[in-house]
């Protein structure tokens, strides 16, 4: 069967021209004048390869570019951009928002058939020794700023999985941050230098089985794999490549995966957020944590993490006479709030102390229960 590919252009006479050409070698055409139909088309009719144009009306090749390798359908479909637009910073644009070649018009018809055959070609080689496909749930955590109770989340939502509705599934807790890293700090774990043993061996070596094997598993039954609570910058970073491999091996064998993201969007948080289905961000209830959540969904969307794949979660760290209250958290960030952690400062002091979730530290408590509601909400997307 020949090849489909999606062509994206607003100007007719080029997206006839450019179909004229293809489909002269046999290839099948799905055509799309806009960024919003070349979405559409591209999540039904999964093509093996998307030409786009970049100046188009509403959402431009930019836009779209990130969008589809955002998606988990569409991440891995080869795009070529073709376009006027011919300035070196185009080009890098172009590139960083996550094509693989970047083409200028004019072109010659023998020039462009031979991209889009040595694209197809290098898309059948990659197929041939693929990554291992997520069956995996992937779910990141990520925090407007700092000590915002975001690694308290993944713990104790994590925790409430495995014992609640994901209870007999391998739920697996990831922190990429190599440094202040408290995931098996909480957990009542002995930190381990397993990633950072991970970053050194070349990415073919990673499999699901040496993974699930230096991961630390804690009797509530999540698995943990997470950096050490060393100072950030005294260790060697992990690279992108290696935290989307770990990832993608693990993902073809548990059945959830939850991220601490930490609080930026870098080139690893960037790779990481190709792969998760939903981001939890989670705020304070107060004035500038607002506003950096506001940024923060800016930077998402920027990236192609759209809002429908984003939930906010409103944690009160402390109990406090005046704070805002949902509804104006919502209005502002016009952003639905999914869930809420009440403040309980007294047991988050003893979770840390003894070295155990909040959950299991206080089964009935509060906190406890909004944890296992949101677990169930995960369960539910």
């Amino acid at each position: 069967m020949s090849a489909k590919i999606l062509v994206v252009d607003d100007d007719l006479e080029s997206l006839k021209l450019i179909g004229m050409i293809l489909q002269a070698k046999g290839y099948q055409i799905i055509a799309a004048r806009d960024g919003q139909q070349a979405l559409e088309k591209a999540f039904q009719e999964a093509p093996d390869l998307v030409i786009l144009d970049v100046m188009m009306p509403g959402l431009d090749g930019y836009a779209v570019c990130q969008r589809l390798r955002a998606d988990p359908r569409t991440s891995t479909i080869p795009i070529i951009m073709f376009t006027a637009k011919a300035q070196l910073t185009d080009k890098v644009i172009g590139l960083q928002s996550g094509a693989d070649e970047y083409l200028t018009k004019p072109i010659h018809p023998r020039e462009l058939i031979a991209h889009v055959e040595a694209m197809l070609a290098r898309a059948a080689r990659f197929k041939a020794t693929a990554r291992p496909s997520l069956k995996a749930k992937v779910i990141g955590f990520l925090g407007c700023k700092g000590g915002v109770g975001t690694s308290t989340l993944v713990v104790n939502v994590g925790v409430a999985l495995a014992r609640g509705p994901a209870q007999g599934k391998k739920v697996a807790l990831l922190d990429f941050r190599l440094g202040m890293s408290t995931l098996a700090l909480q957990l009542g774990l002995t930190p381990r230098e397993s990633l950072q043993q991970m970053i050194e061996q070349p990415i073919g070596t990673l499999n699901a089985e040496a993974i699930l094997a230096q991961m630390e598993r804690h009797p509530s039954g999540v698995m943990v794999l997470g950096g050490t609570p060393a100072p950030l910058g005294t260790a060697k970073p992990i690279p992108p490549l290696h935290a989307d491999a770990i990832t993608r091996h693990l993902g073809a064998v548990v059945d959830y995966i939850l991220i601490d993201l930490g609080s930026d969007l870098g080139e690893v948080n960037r790779s990481l957020l190709r792969l998760v289905d939903y981001v939890l961000l989670v705020i304070e209830p107060h004035r500038i944590a607002l506003l950096l959540a506001q940024a923060m969904l800016a930077g998402l969307e920027e990236i192609g993490v759209g809002r429908h794949r984003v939930g906010v979660i409103l944690y009160h760290s402390i109990a406090a006479a005046v704070s805002l209250d949902r509804g104006t958290v919502e209005s502002f960030l016009q952003q639905e709030i999914k869930a809420i952690v009440s403040p309980a400062a007294e047991l988050a002091f003893q979770a840390a102390e003894q070295g155990q979730p909040m959950l299991l530290l206080q089964p009935e408590s509060v906190p406890a229960m909004q944890f296992h509601q949101l677990a169930e909400f995960l369960t539910s997307l």
